[in-house]
């Protein structure tokens, strides 16, 4: 009984891992120009850009990183730890998450060189936006409940009967 108890554990945790589907890509812009790059990538966390200088692909640093949308425009935070840039705000953001086709303007000033770019961030209405962490279906994670349930109760119902395995 203990060894098919133990092989059943084993296949309930391997549950998550055969369920999990393929994920959606995440929302992508990107945006080029003779001077820079700027590519990014919506998420739980907000718009994330990285920016780089086109002739060579030397990240840009430390710059100052403004955007652009439906006549809304918000500065975004340059990260040093990460070498990126984010756009965290919720408000700003929620447009942006809605399904759809979206313009972009940004205003780049680094060093003694100023760019203005676009690009366009194209939100699929089927892939939904990420949720901080992953998360387990309701179906997968009660199904495992019930499972873990009916196990417990078999387990109890023959230790009190006495019966040995």
């Amino acid at each position: 009984m203990k060894r098919h108890l133990f092989a059943l554990l084993l296949a309930c945790a391997a549950l998550p891992a055969m369920a999990s589907e393929t994920p959606a890509p995440l929302p992508v812009v990107v945006a080029e120009s003779e001077l820079f790059e700027i590519v990014g990538r919506l998420d739980a966390a907000g718009l994330i850009l990285h920016v780089d200088t086109a002739p060579d692909n030397a990240p840009v640093l430390d710059a100052s990183l403004g955007l652009e949308v439906a006549g809304r425009e918000i500065q975004a935070v340059f990260r040093s730890a990460e070498g990126d840039y984010l756009v965290a705000d919720a408000n700003w953001l929620t447009p942006l998450r809605q399904p759809g086709e979206h313009l972009l303007s940004f205003t780049l000033l680094a060093g003694d060189e100023a760019d203005l770019l676009s690009g366009e961030l194209i939100v699929d209405a089927a892939a939904p936006m990420p949720a901080a962490g992953r998360q387990l279906s309701p179906w997968l994670g009660g199904g495992l409940l019930a499972l873990f349930g009916l196990i417990g109760s078999v387990w109890f119902y023959r230790r009190r009967r006495g019966v040995q395995a």
